[in-house]
């Protein structure tokens, strides 16, 4: 039992470095719920059953579903507008000086 638990360990860390030094955001998403459900199996090995169905329940799927629906409500939504914050700022400033504002 402690070499399958040591395993899973193991597993979990490799996981979770893949986990950020992946690239793509869906692959991400993906397996960070994975080691989410092997860190609920791992509290399941060590009986902390309560923790373990805390664990799938909102680690793995609650936080899934959210980062799923973050991700393709952020893939559909375009550029706010065609001007960088720089740009803005940049007008904004130079409105300023136009109005001839000054500061106190």
């Amino acid at each position: 039992m402690t070499w399958l638990v040591l395993g899973v360990s193991v597993l979990l860390v490799v996981m979770a470095l893949a986990t950020v030094l992946v690239r793509d955001l869906k692959s991400a998403i993906i397996l960070l719920s994975t080691l989410s459900l092997f860190a609920s199996l791992l509290f399941l090995m060590v009986a902390a059953p309560d923790v373990a169905i805390t664990e799938a329940a909102i680690g793995s799927a609650l936080t899934t579903v959210i980062f799923v629906i973050a991700l393709f409500r952020t893939r559909k939504a375009g550029p706010a507008d065609d001007a960088s914050p720089d740009q803005a700022v940049d007008e904004s400033a130079a409105g300023v000086r136009r109005e001839g504002v000054t500061h106190a």
